[in-house]
């Protein structure tokens, strides 16, 4: 077997690293069925967005979304927009009396507004400040340590996020205030998260809502997740849409176990959750939102056909779907909420009139901007149009090289108002110079990957090295993509890492270096990039990193990640029993998980190569199908026609291999 590291201009993994700052750790885990037991959980939300003569217009809807999203997640949540300081200090006091009173167990506070620091201490902004020098800051803001103290009265497991720091709103009457927030004080008990790093700037964001909290109001919800894995999932989601640029920041002194939505964890594939939901509901309605949703997406083709074929059948009139089950409400309020989907929450509200989430979607509709183009910023529609696909985020899914070709007059005109509006965002340059180059105007691409690249922007930093290692655009200079990718790599790009893993291995732009390129690879594998996880496998497989023995953890490992290379790789380990004991079982269960994975390469795949495979691993296919009732041929091992429909069926309506 080959290594194999694909090489493709622009197209290339990128996943991001997560930063956790563990201070202590002193509290066994508790098991999985504790997290079941009912708790009381508490939450104060402040958003202040009308300062005088200056507004954050984003902190007012991440606060309300951040309170109606807890509410779902049997949060009692105190909830205070534009503040004053003596209504802040009130509530807060308010707050810590009714932790103590009612025993809580779980406390969050959540901050947006503006925040800053002064001599290593944290401050935040009440809208009604009127601070002119130092001494009016002391006076007339929230002394962040004195929250905690509040807070900390409680015996709780505490929970405080900070979604400010974008910018000192003073910097031209005290010119001693430091950027961004201070380190927050050691206090025990509680997990405390920052939306950028101590001395950093977060950004407001260009949509509905802010990197940070756009983020936290998609993961909160993913169930069976515990805090810090679904923080790691914040971080990646936040330093994607700002390449890199702002980086969240945790700490605790206590070990967290704890899960925002306990339960079963949920495998996070939501373009094929809501592909299952529709198909499965023979709804062309919410095929018609998948559509939408995922206009490059893995099912299209289906989705397209089965739609033309309902509306045929209907004369052009959608069908009204019977009354819907209370698993099928809670499978579509899960995939909205995590997915920030208004069509499918208002699809929500009138599916279930009387659903149990009636409130909190008509209130989170409401937050959310309607996703017709006309009603976007030119911002949001620069990400919409040009965000790369590795790049893809839970509102921005990225789109192909080709289909931004297309539309590049409007990604080139939507992208550069966003350089103007955001002109300290280095992020909009990089998408402005990948529209550039979708056109063909590569001169002026590379102008402005240049310019993005000099600001750290890691998707700048990885496209500019492929340029400079393929010669296209610049001069052919293996040395310059190697410190390119080095540079992305020290940002914490797995793209980055990927691609300088390469050069070291190869032995381009400089010495070869296999132990370090194997060290990037298990890196860029640590943060889910899934050809780095699919070429350790192959290293494995022929002898050159640990052992053959463990070539298939890898490969499944990269399945798991989304990699379908891997699922076959693994599958065949298995069938043929290369280092390991033989499981037509294992090998059955990795092929039907394939199939679902991409546009349907992998089916063809399976379908053509079929006979390549055991008759004990064919027999179980058929035996798994056969059960889900996509198989009416002989259980015989060998594969047909049917053998291939039978697959098509699985792809198309979901199984439940066991």
């Amino acid at each position: 077997m080959k290594l194999h590291l694909v090489r493709q201009l622009l197209e290339k993994v990128l996943l991001l690293s997560g930063l956790i700052l563990v201070v202590s750790v002193s509290l066994p885990e508790t098991s999985r069925a504790q997290q079941l037991v009912p708790d009381t959980r508490m939450a104060l939300i402040v958003g202040n967005s009308n300062y005088n003569g200056e507004k954050l217009p984003n902190a007012r809807n991440d606060a309300e979304s951040i309170a109606a999203t807890l509410q779902t997640l049997r949060f009692d949540v105190t909830l205070i927009l534009d503040a004053t300081q003596e209504d802040f200090l009130k509530k807060a006091e308010e707050f810590s009396q009714a932790t103590i009173q009612r025993n809580a167990n779980v406390v969050l506070v959540y901050y947006a507004g503006h925040g800053v620091q002064l001599a290593g201490k944290n401050y935040l902004i009440p809208v009604d400040s009127r601070i002119s020098d130092i001494d009016t800051l002391v006076s007339d803001s929230i002394h962040f340590d004195e929250l905690l103290k509040l807070v900390g009265r409680s015996s709780a497991f505490k929970m405080v996020f900070l979604d400010a720091c974008q910018n000192n709103p003073f910097q031209d009457r005290i010119k001693s205030l430091e950027v961004g927030l201070a380190p927050p004080p050691d206090v025990s008990g509680f997990l405390i998260g920052y939306a950028t790093q101590p001395g950093k700037v977060a950004y407001d964001g260009a949509g509905d809502n802010s990197p940070y909290a756009t983020a936290l109001l998609s993961y909160m919800h993913s169930s069976g997740r515990e805090v810090l894995s679904v923080l790691a999932d914040v971080n990646q989601n936040v330093r994607k849409e700002t390449g890199g640029a702002q980086v969240p920041y945790v700490q605790f002194s206590v070990k967290p176990d704890f899960y925002f939505k306990p339960g079963p964890e949920s495998d996070g594939d939501l373009e094929a959750g809501l592909w299952k939901l529709s198909v499965q509901q023979e709804d062309p309605r919410l095929i018609q939102l998948y559509l939408q949703r995922y206009p490059e997406g893995r099912f299209v083709d289906e989705a397209q056909t089965i739609l033309e074929r309902a509306l045929k059948d209907t004369n052009g009139v959608l069908p009204t779907p019977s009354v819907g089950l209370a698993s099928l409400e809670e499978e579509i309020w899960s995939n909205a909420l995590a997915s920030r989907n208004r069509a499918l929450l208002q699809y929500y509200i009138e599916r279930f009139p009387d659903g149990q989430y009636l409130e909190q979607a008509k209130t989170l509709v409401t937050q959310m901007m309607p996703d017709n183009p006309n009603n976007l910023t030119q911002s949001e529609l620069c990400r919409r149009f040009a965000t790369h696909p590795n790049d893809s985020t839970v509102i921005y899914r990225g789109v192909s090289l080709n289909l931004l070709a297309k539309n590049s007059g409007a990604a080139i005109h939507s992208c550069e108002q966003a350089v103007k509006d955001y002109p300290d965002v280095p992020h909009y340059k990089a998408l402005l110079a990948r529209a550039r180059a979708a056109a063909g105007d590569t001169k002026i691409a590379v102008d402005l990957y240049q310019q993005a690249a000099a600001a750290g922007d890691t998707r700048a930093l990885v496209s500019l090295g492929l340029l400079y290692e393929l010669g296209q655009g610049l001069p052919k200079d293996l040395l310059k993509a190697r410190e390119l990718f080095e540079r992305a790599y020290a940002n914490g790009s797995a793209d980055g890492a990927i691609n300088l893993a390469v050069s070291l291995y190869n032995g381009t732009g400089g010495a070869r270096d296999v132990p370090r390129a194997i060290t990037l690879l298990e890196y860029a594998s640590s943060e889910g990039a899934a050809r780095a996880t699919y070429n350790l496998g192959v290293f494995a497989k022929e002898g050159i990193y640990k052992t053959p023995e463990d070539a298939a953890a890898y490969f499944e490992l990269a399945a798991q990640q989304g990699y379908a290379e891997g699922a076959l790789a693994a599958a065949a380990i298995y069938d043929e029993g290369f280092h390991t004991d033989k499981s037509p079982q294992k090998a059955s269960e990795l092929l039907l998980s394939a199939l679902t994975v991409d546009s349907g390469e992998t089916l063809a795949k399976i379908s053509s190569d079929a006979r390549s495979w055991s008759r004990d691993t064919i027999l179980e296919i058929q035996t798994r199908l056969q059960s889900a009732g996509y198989y009416e041929g002989t259980l015989d091992g060998v594969p047909g026609p049917l053998f291939n429909r039978g697959l098509e069926s699985w792809r198309l309506y979901g199984g439940s291999p066991s």
